[in-house]
């Protein structure tokens, strides 16, 4: 992909058990955002509150969100409004059978650029269900809030 650019980046998601939000989590870091137009791929680090550190790389493409996770938590999850991916979700304590259906995918990117990823999907894991989560995500040009 070209046209590399420098992105602040906003994550918001949400836990939802019972529909009650249960839990959220909001981090604000910088990125690449590197695309074409037709696809697009935005690449930050996730810092935890005990300092451990995840690289996420998000892959826009043809109505689709592919979210590859690694660190000491690693996944790779696919987001394709009413289907189902299932994969492995890999801990420090052991990997777990993961489920994932996503009842909402919506991504835009315009010019600047600026763009969103809005996803909603329910997440199973060792076969059972594990919660509703909400994830949103705004990027813009680092420096340009």
């Amino acid at each position: 992909m070209k046209n590399h650019q420098q992105v602040l980046v906003s994550v918001m998601g949400w836990t939802h058990d019972d529909d009650e939000p249960s839990d959220s989590v909001r981090l604000l870091t910088t990125g690449v955002l590197s695309g074409d137009g037709d696809a697009w791929r935005i690449e930050y680090t996730e810092t935890q509150p005990d300092n451990e550190s995840n690289h996420v790389a998000l892959t826009l493409s043809g109505g689709t969100v592919t979210m590859q996770r690694t660190g000491a938590f690693s996944t790779s999850m696919v987001f394709e409004q009413g289907r189902r991916f299932d994969g492995n979700y890999q801990t420090p304590y052991g990997d777990m059978a993961m489920g994932v259906y996503a009842t909402h995918v919506n991504y835009k990117v315009e010019r600047g650029p600026v763009g969103q990823v809005s996803l909603t999907y329910q997440l199973d894991l060792q076969g059972q269900f594990a919660a509703m989560h909400e994830l949103r995500i705004r990027f813009c040009p680092a420096g340009k809030q």
